[in-house]
């Protein structure tokens, strides 16, 4: 069990570190920033002292042969046009948005997220913030003796946002089995050349299947509330159950439990929610297929299981988790030959 517990955390933990680096956009601040510089004269300094930057780490930017000062410290009038950087400003910073509400009494979450620049600081949390990110910046440049380079900032600002991930990773071992499966079935499609669109959780415009752009639809799989397939039919993710499979008629003709949960303390609760969601898919259709897919599951959990006529089939997570494995083939022929009939 030990074993089983660790090859799944882990398997699990690197499909979530690469699904957060996409869903948090880190890799594109750089180029974000980079786009204002042609701008970067329109930004006075001259007010530099009132916004928590040291004088040596003030002097070291602005004689810098590769760094802008745009690209290093936080401006409030920028962070009020463009508050999507925040994100960017606290990670160089290396500080969580935890910190930053306890020590500048501003919530980021939302407004992080808003790519769309809808939210509107006021100008005094402008300052709070500019304050709060410009004291630990200087902090840090002055901690490298005024060595501070390009290819550093960058380090912290990954450092920084893989902190994040792997203090969110403790919670989400569930939410990211769930998506893992979900990418498993919609590149088997692919494989079967069966897929045809994705459906958007947001609005009902649908997404044809572009093979150029399928990685980038997989990564953001949390945009999307399924996929058509060419023969009619569709796969839905939502929860309870976490995918349903749908026939050319609408008719729910099978459903997935994901239980990725790691404890064995927790099997028997993880399977409990599994029935009741299997008996409600079953009280609408007698005939449905109900799929188990579970982790960390004690030999006391499993004989049930096995004799539980609610049950159609049970698969171990971390056995379908390889594609080369004779368990994969089984999981994926049993899926598609539910759905294509």
């Amino acid at each position: 069990m030990t074993d089983e517990v660790n090859r799944i955390n882990y398997r699990l933990r690197s499909t979530f570190f690469y699904r957060k680096i996409k869903e948090y956009k880190t890799l594109s601040f750089q180029s974000k920033v980079a786009a204002l510089l042609p701008v970067k004269h329109l930004y006075s300094w001259d007010n530099w002292k009132n916004w928590g930057i040291g004088e040596d780490a003030f002097a070291y930017i602005s004689n810098h042969p590769e760094l802008q000062l745009i690209q290093v410290f936080c401006h409030p009038r920028l962070i009020r046009e463009y508050s999507s950087l925040l994100a960017y400003y606290r990670n160089i910073a290396a500080l969580p948005q935890k910190a930053v509400q306890y020590l500048a009494k501003v919530n980021l979450k939302k407004i992080e997220a808003d790519e769309e620049n809808k939210y509107t600081l006021t100008e005094e949390k402008a300052l709070a913030l500019c304050r709060l990110f410009n004291e630990h910046i200087s902090l840090i440049i002055d901690s490298s003796i005024e060595s501070l380079t390009a290819e550093e900032l960058y380090g912290i600002l990954l450092a920084s946002t893989g902190a994040k991930i792997d203090g969110s990773w403790r919670n989400a071992i569930g939410e990211e089995a769930e998506k893992i499966v979900q990418r498993l079935l919609i590149k088997e499609a692919k494989e079967r050349n069966l897929l045809a669109a994705f459906i958007p959780r947001k609005g009902i415009k649908v997404e044809g299947y572009n093979p150029d752009k399928i990685d980038e639809q997989v990564g953001n799989i949390e945009d999307y509330r399924g996929v058509m397939l060419v023969n009619q039919t569709s796969i839905l993710f939502s929860s309870e159950p976490d995918i349903s499979l749908l026939n050319n008629q609408g008719t729910t003709v099978g459903v997935i439990e994901v239980k990725g949960g790691t404890d064995p303390a927790g099997a028997l609760e993880r399977y409990g929610a599994a029935k009741k969601s299997f008996e409600e898919a079953l009280r609408i259709n007698p005939e449905v297929k109900t799929i188990l897919i579970a982790s960390c599951i004690t030999p006391e959990v499993n004989n049930r299981i096995q004799n539980d006529p609610i049950i159609f089939v049970y698969f171990n997570l971390t056995e379908i988790l390889s594609e080369e494995s004779r368990i994969y083939d089984q999981f994926v022929q049993e899926v598609f030959l539910v759905i294509d009939k």
